[in-house]
């Protein structure tokens, strides 16, 4: 790290040339460059402020404010290390999928990317965040987390759904609720490649004479002093006006300054509207605080609310909307003296608060250690808090004034409009909140006096410090100033990202969203050094293609037969290779173009891949020995290689947790060892000879795809014990004895369903571009949704359900199934037997996949199907 304000002399810097130029320390700039440590790529993470807030700095902040009156700057705005994070609130929820739609009412909308694109950078923002989930947990599954289903009814799902806000939390800090302020210790999180200098003030970003390719930036030290930076890829993260500002003032080549051909630069500013629209009775609420109040799940706090239903945002022509309870605290609230004590800084009158609210807090204690909710605060007031999104209008936006800084710089001019549109969805909103809880025989509010009379949105209800859409998204340059990557139309190297760039701002705070982005970037970024390939333009894959043709290889086995129905039923065209003659059947199949195909004799790899954009290679030999490494190895890096020369664009490997043998630890990640796969050794794996070959051969089978890999992206799935909902049933047909030994063991079970889910998916994603050619992914693919969930605890229900003895058994204990293991196998036990050991998928969850159905689904099905059979036999 640099500080400039320390500096007698800007000559000192070190470094003044760099691959990745990012101006801003935000959520943004810290997330980008703490992505980028550790890369090939030089970079240079700029920052105005210092590590501490000062006036000059805090002074280059000034707007000029001619358009709604907007909040004090100094409190939202924070030249800093770390941004405007230095003041947040830590809410976070990823936007709806509405919010990436095209809809007639809203002028302007619609995002070049469906909402389920960004779902892989959702869960990768969790960690910066310091949020225990990073997606799916703002709608109803929300409830799946907590652990529970709430027992009230909910309001009616056409009109208003569940929405949940998580509250980001430092787990560093000794506070337990402090938020992550992303500017603590950022020079201790960043690699050797990347210098982090500030109170360097981006003054204009300089291009080549035509203004089509980026050079660099220019930069004010503290004191004034100018200089310049040459970067070949620059990065504006500086927030909804400073970004195009920066824009606008480099005009000193093109006029009109850069991206702003189509004098879109500025325009279309948003920000949220927020306040109240009704009011509660605190005396009658108590019940509707817990019910809309703070939940604790993984000591994370949500806070629960409503929002608006797709539906009745369609049908009446609404913006999306949410409302919460809004709490104003008493002077004496407990919970501010409890977290006074807490930092060490507690006031004499703190000890008289809590003595004065002791039933408070023991009923604070009852709600948050026995209900999981948050601690109860003491209110002064409670009302029905709305927050709700703009309607994109052009003639709202930012523009330079004539005024300077003391830096010489022009001050933005910010011209911030709101309209009926908000006015009108805040007021039905607050309607619909009304008649819902009235029918539901919940505390009623008062609606506020603007709302009951049809009157505009007041005045007081000021910015919430969330400016957005300046420098929209749109595939058409005439419609938005970046690309759906957020690379600046007509300008090469010059990128921007941040809420600047929504082309919408949802009802959501934006923080997550801007993380989520900002990973996004960094990956396309480290793909632009990664043979020269630049991934391509986040979108979801949309409507499958007519002419997608998918080959499946062992497609008549367990897993494949699934994977061709759920193929098939995604409108995806199928060729299908079976070892055996084919049925009259399969010959005469319309919608699967069956090949008998023996990977032991035939060549004609090219012909079986020719047409087919996708491999799913699934079949491997299992029991032969001597038919392993013909099949799992040889086939497997033949049908790579006549992948890479046909142009698949996806290949899915389904391999085994087998590779890792019986391990030291007993959690095992994809970067876990794996067995020796050249040459046997027993004591590797406690299973017998055949298990132990087949691990070997699949993990050869990877190795061949590794040193192949060069054209497409590549995905090998470690499957644990794939089970259909027969083999469930079928555990009654296991031996005694196996049966007793298995009865305490973690079944390890993933859903077939869920296998084929996921392979899909992994294809659908290499389609899309989330991984450059050439790029092996390894995934582990297991579910622990349901905990350590046994296979007798499976049997028990079982039993339950259809009175059948061969599912009551007594469990042996788990050092009799030890020394079970050890004798069968003579093998010294200093390794873990698989069935101890455990296979986490969080690798996949972090790139964003969620099962479809889990275990705990499969299960179910599996005993409403045993209790089907046992009343047709009780009826028989």
């Amino acid at each position: 790290m640099i500080q400039l304000h320390a500096l007698s002399d800007v000559g000192q810097i070190p470094q003044a040339t760099c691959d990745v130029c990012i101006i801003g320390t935000g959520p943004a700039g810290s997330t980008l460059a703490r992505e980028l440590s550790g890369s090939a790529l030089k970079v240079l993470l700029l920052e105005s402020g210092g590590l501490e807030r000062m006036e000059t700095s805090d002074a280059l902040d000034a707007i000029v404010n001619v358009g709604r009156p907007r909040a004090t700057q100094w409190s939202v705005r924070n030249r800093i290390v770390g941004g405007s994070s230095h003041t947040w609130g830590g809410r976070c929820a990823p936007f709806d999928a509405i919010d990436f739609e095209r809809r007639d009412w809203v002028p302007e909308s619609g995002w070049p990317f469906r909402r389920d694109a960004l779902d892989p950078y959702l869960e990768r923002s969790a960690k910066y965040l310091g949020l225990a989930f990073g997606n799916h947990y703002s709608d109803g599954r929300f409830w799946h987390l907590f652990g529970s289903q709430p027992s009230w009814r909910e309001p009616d799902p056409e009109k208003l759904l569940p929405f949940f806000w998580q509250f980001s939390r430092d787990d560093a800090e000794s506070y337990p609720f402090e938020y992550t302020r992303f500017g603590r210790k950022l020079d201790e999180q960043l690699g050797s490649n990347v210098t982090l200098i500030s109170g360097a003030t981006v003054v204009a970003i300089d291009a080549n004479d035509a203004g089509d390719r980026v050079q660099g930036v220019q930069v004010a030290a503290p004191d004034g002093t100018r200089f310049k930076l040459s970067a070949r890829t620059v990065v504006l993260c500086a927030g909804g006006i400073e970004n195009p500002r920066l824009l606008l003032a480099s005009d000193h080549q093109i006029r009109g300054g850069l991206g702003n051909k189509h004098d879109l630069v500025g325009r279309y500013l948003m920000d949220h509207l927020r306040g109240p629209v009704a009011h509660f009775d605190i005396r009658r609420s108590r019940a509707l605080q817990r019910r809309f109040g703070r939940y604790t799940v993984k000591d994370r706090l949500f806070r629960g609310g409503l929002c608006l239903s797709p539906e009745i945002q369609h049908r009446r022509h609404l913006l999306n909307c949410a409302v919460w309870l809004g709490e104003t605290l008493a002077p004496d609230d407990p919970a501010d003296a409890i977290r006074r004590m807490l930092v060490g800084k507690p006031r004499p009158k703190d000890f008289l608060t809590l003595a004065s609210n002791l039933p408070l807090l023991l009923r604070g204690c009852r709600d948050h250690f026995i209900y999981r909710n948050g601690f109860p605060r003491k209110l002064a007031e409670l009302s029905l808090e709305c927050m709700v999104e703009q309607r994109p209008d052009p003639d709202s936006r930012v523009t330079l004034s004539t005024q300077i800084d003391h830096l010489g710089n022009r001050l933005p001019q910010v011209d911030w409009r709101s309209h009926e549109e908000e006015g009108r969805t805040m007021r039905e909103t607050a309607r619909l909140v009304v008649s819902e809880f009235a029918r539901l025989g919940l505390p009623v509010p008062e609606l506020a006096d603007w709302v009951r009379d049809d009157a505009p949105i007041p005045l007081s209800f000021v910015d919430v410090a969330h400016p957005t859409g300046t420098t929209r998204m749109s595939d058409d340059p005439a419609r938005g100033v970046v690309d759906a990557q957020g690379e600046v139309h007509g300008v090469k190297g010059l990128f921007v990202t941040g809420s600047s760039v929504f082309p919408t701002a949802g009802h959501c705070n934006p923080t997550q969203m801007i993380v989520a982005l900002a990973i996004r970037l960094a990956d396309t970024l480290k793909a632009q050094v990664q043979g020269g390939a630049v991934a391509s333009p986040l979108r979801s894959p949309g409507p499958v293609p007519a002419e997608t043709r998918v080959l499946v290889t062992g497609a008549s086995g367990r897993i494949g037969r699934v994977l061709v129905e759920d193929l098939l039923e995604r409108g995806y065209r199928v060729r299908a290779t079976t070892s055996r003659a084919l049925t009259e059947a399969q010959a005469n199949a319309g919608q699967v173009e069956w090949r008998s195909f023996d990977f032991t004799t035939d060549k004609t790899y090219d012909t079986l891949v020719h047409g087919c954009q996708a491999v799913m290679h699934l079949a491997a030999e299992l029991g032969k020995q001597e038919r392993m490494q013909a099949i799992n190895v040889e086939a497997t890096r033949l049908l790579a290689e006549a992948s890479e020369r046909e142009g698949v664009k996806a290949f899915c490997y389904m391999s085994t947790v087998s590779v890792y043998g019986s391990g030291r630890a007993r959690t095992i990640v994809e970067t876990s060892p794996v067995l020796t796969s050249n040459v046997d050794v027993k004591s590797e794996y406690w299973a017998e000879d055949y298990v132990r070959a087949y691990g070997r051969t699949k993990l050869a089978g990877e190795e061949a795809i590794t040193r192949i890999a060069a054209n497409l992206p590549y995905v090998i799935l470690r499957p644990t014990v794939v089970v259909d909902l027969h083999n469930l049933i079928g555990l009654r047909d296991w031996s005694l004895s196996k049966r007793l030994f298995a009865a305490h063991r973690p079944a390890h079970h993933i859903y077939v369903r869920d296998v084929t889910d996921a392979a899909i998916w992994t294809m659908t994603q290499s389609f899309a571009g989330a991984w450059p050619p050439g790029r092996v992914q390894v995934f582990n693919l297991s579910d622990h949704e349901a905990g350590e969930a046994r296979i007798g605890d499976f049997m028990k229900q079982a039993f339950q359900v259809s009175q059948d003895k061969r599912y009551r058994v007594l469990p042996m204990p788990a050092l009799v199934d030890w020394l079970h293991d050890f004798l069968r196998n003579r093998t010294f036990p200093l390794r873990n037997p698989l069935w101890r050991m455990h296979f986490p998928n969080d690798r996949l969850k972090d790139a964003g996949y969620r099962p479809r159905y889990g275990m705990e689904k499969a299960r179910a099905f599996a005993l409403a199907a045993l209790q089907s059979e046992t009343l047709e036999k009780s009826k028989a």
